[in-house]
């Protein structure tokens, strides 16, 4: 797809995450195109026995004794997204990444990856975008600035 003119501003190829704890879309940008490379989706997490479960509405079930870590699935999200990052930097040629996610799963990656990858980090965009279209959420994460390297 073409970038509208604002927008064409990726002299070198970028990857672009743009997602949350559930799906993350991956682009890669060059010059004045964007392309969708992979989306990756969080796994079901995993329900604990549906002996505790209780009828709720209309025949929906709910456990009333939960056992699902939410911080355990996070945790194999990220490294998951971390995974699929290293790869398609090696795969592309990537030298910049750019993030539009919560702040906790930015915090998450960034800890999954290895430095070399992280310093491929231009611009950060910690909000939920994900239900929002390409061009809006590229147009908030082209308002941050980018941060200083040292």
């Amino acid at each position: 797809m073409l970038l509208p003119e604002n927008l064409q501003n990726f002299p070198n190829p970028t990857l672009i995450l743009i997602g949350d704890f559930g799906k993350t879309l991956i682009y890669k940008a060059q010059d004045i195109e964007i392309a969708e490379l992979r989306t990756l989706e969080a796994a079901e997490p995993a329900h604990p026995d549906s002996d505790a479960s209780v009828s709720v509405g209309k025949g929906r079930m709910a456990n009333t004794d939960s056992k699902i870590d939410e911080g355990e699935d996070r945790k194999q999200y990220a490294k998951m997204l971390a995974k699929e990052t290293t790869d398609l930097v090696d795969d592309h040629a990537i030298k910049e990444i750019q993030l539009i996610m919560p702040a906790e799963l930015a915090r998450r990656l960034e800890e999954e990856l290895s430095k070399d990858v992280v310093d491929l980090f231009t611009r950060k965009l910690e909000k939920n975008l994900s239900k929002t279209n390409l061009v809006e959420a590229l147009e908030r994460l082209h308002e941050t600035p980018e941060p200083i390297k040292d």
